[in-house]
């Protein structure tokens, strides 16, 4: 509303103080009619305080306007401190009002962009650099593609929240006209939402980046050296005002030790920014193998299971869960080279298997989920909600499902369709895969009843598989027996470091080793990649493996 106000009496020629009135109003019509909800209350202050910017006509006004907005919101709500929505109004707020100018004049000098697109894409990168290390805290990744996606969907923002609220106020009169308006408005929406869309799919679209607290401390720590030296390089942090000049200038460069010293920020800048986005990413893929059959992604306490085949496309896997770590599963994707999945199977609902099902949907084809439970018979299941939201394809799995994807051929061994089962871990959905010269069964969380039911159902020639991925962790709640009928050379555990469930077991880890089954654990080894056999696919050899960590961990460790 504001945008439009301003754009409105522009365009019949009245004054610049004249039109921030007008926004102001306007904004506070639209905090009225949408109502104070906290959301709504931090944009219309930080709007408040732009605006205060504008009608001052220089930032000495805006920044103790934008202090007197954070002191009144704490003292609406203090509590909203701890708010990321908050703290990201706050940053955006004012790397808008600190950098906007600068970054928007030197796009001008130096590239020679038009001040209406200039000024646009400095506001968008003013914001980015402003909400970036708190943007880590959240998501991991650099969003490279920020300010392209911010930049392209600023226009239909204004128009649609216009359009939205014009909509809201004509629909006590006139149902028709609300209607249209609403209609109108779901074009502006929609060019957003495919904005959001297309820019996250580009190539580099997110850049590698240290997660959490450290990876934020880390980007502070860039942003402040390029900082410092572009003031020293400009003359801001230097007594005489001396800057340094750019070499195709006829000007004198500086003084030597203004050079050195700009020289060396940004240097430092430079290769700190590097390291984590460029060279550490590089230097670990090339070490990763592409030749994998199965991966036990390392995700904490959970599970992520990779499966490949021999003639699978490029980028293309099976996935198995997806753990609760949404950051571990996207680094493991990202590690070994997985941007399609083919199909996502969720062998049941527990959160440290389905957890981080919003980082895998967006790239899944198809869906397997396990059946209901007796308590979660009916509409209301949060996975399948997730999966039609993320409009992914689903259907349940029972024993004696088939299918091949991703170069795998597969089967379905448990649950019995005919019977609801009681549990999470009953409706556990347990599959035998063939991935060219290596045999794989997932257990899921299988406990004891469910392989005790299991082996009396299903052949020894059907359990027999080259690598188990172990039940529940490794749990105490095993047949331990039940490992003698798999013969497996291999199981990988899947678990996290020093979890509090004494995970895995020891009488677990010694039932694996009676039956001849090497353990390897991802609390110990990280990501673990099964590649084949040595001699290839019809040679018969030992598994080959590799460890993230390059370390194998075996027996009763």
């Amino acid at each position: 509303m504001t945008s439009a106000a301003i754009w409105a009496l522009s365009w019949l020629g009245c004054g610049r103080r004249l039109r921030v009135v007008a926004a102001a109003l306007a904004l506070l019509l639209f905090v009225l009619v949408v109502g104070p909800d906290a959301s709504v209350q931090r944009a219309a202050i930080m709007g408040a305080v732009l605006l205060a910017s504008s009608y001052g006509g220089k930032r000495s006004v805006a920044l103790p306007a934008l202090g007197l907005a954070i002191a009144v919101l704490l003292i609406i709500d203090p509590w909203q401190a701890w708010h990321p929505g908050f703290a990201l109004s706050v940053a955006a707020t004012g790397g808008i009002i600190l950098c906007t100018p600068a970054l928007s004049e030197a796009l001008r000098r130096l590239g020679g962009i038009p001040r209406w697109i200039a000024l646009p894409i400095a506001v968008a990168a003013a914001a980015q650099l402003a909400c970036g290390p708190l943007l880590l805290l959240l998501q991991d990744g650099l969003p490279a593609a920020g300010v392209l996606a911010n930049v392209l969907a600023g226009p239909a923002a204004p128009a649609g929240t216009a359009l939205g609220l014009a909509a809201l106020v004509a629909g006590p009169v006139s149902y028709p006209l609300a209607h249209a308006l609403v209609a109108a408005a779901s074009l502006p929406a929609r060019w957003v939402e495919a904005t959001a869309r297309v820019a996250s799919e580009l190539p580099g679209a997110r850049w590698d980046w240290l997660p959490g607290v450290p990876g934020a401390l880390l980007l502070l720590a860039t942003q402040t050296l390029a900082v410092a030296a572009w003031m020293l390089a400009t003359g801001r942090i230097t007594r005489s005002g001396t800057r340094v000049r750019t070499p195709w200038r006829p000007d004198t460069l500086g003084p030597r030790g203004l050079r050195v010293g700009v020289a060396v920020l940004a240097g430092c800048a430079a290769g700190v920014f590097v390291g984590p986005t460029l060279v550490a990413p590089t230097v670990q893929r090339a070490g990763v193998p592409a030749d994998w059959r199965v991966i036990a992604c390392d995700v904490g306490q959970g599970d992520a299971i990779l499966l490949r085949g021999p003639t699978a496309g490029a980028g293309e896997a099976m996935l198995i869960d997806t753990g609760d770590d949404e950051t571990l599963l996207r680094a493991c994707l990202r590690t070994f080279g997985v941007t399609r999945i083919t199909l996502l199977v969720l062998t049941h609902d527990d959160r440290d298997h389905v957890g981080a099902l919003a980082a895998a949907a967006p790239l899944a084809d198809a869906a397997l989920v396990a059946p209901a439970t007796i308590e979660d018979a009916g509409p209301g299941r949060d996975v399948t909600r997730q999966l039609e939201r993320a409009e992914v394809p689903w259907q349940e799995g029972g024993s004696g499902d088939v299918g091949a994807t991703a170069g795998v051929d597969w089967v379905l061994l448990a649950p019995d369709r005919r019977v609801a089962p009681a549990t999470s871990n009953g409706a556990s959905l347990v599959m035998h895969a063939n991935a060219g010269d290596v045999t794989a069964l997932m257990l899921a969380d299988t406990g004891e009843p469910e392989q005790a039911q299991l082996a009396s159902v299903v052949s020894v020639q059907q359990l027999a598989a080259d690598v188990v991925k172990v039940a529940h962790h490794g749990s105490r709640d095993q047949q331990l027996g039940f490992y003698d009928h798999v013969r497996a050379e291999l199981g990988l555990v899947s678990v996290g470091a020093e979890n509090g469930y004494g995970h895995p077991a020891r009488d677990t880890l010694q039932a694996l080793m009676i039956a001849g089954t090497t353990t390897l654990r991802t609390d110990q080894a990280g990501s673990i990649a099964v590649l084949g056999r040595d001699g290839g696919e019809n040679g018969g050899g030992a598994l080959r493996v590799w460890a993230q960590r390059g370390r194998a961990v075996g027996g009763d460790q």
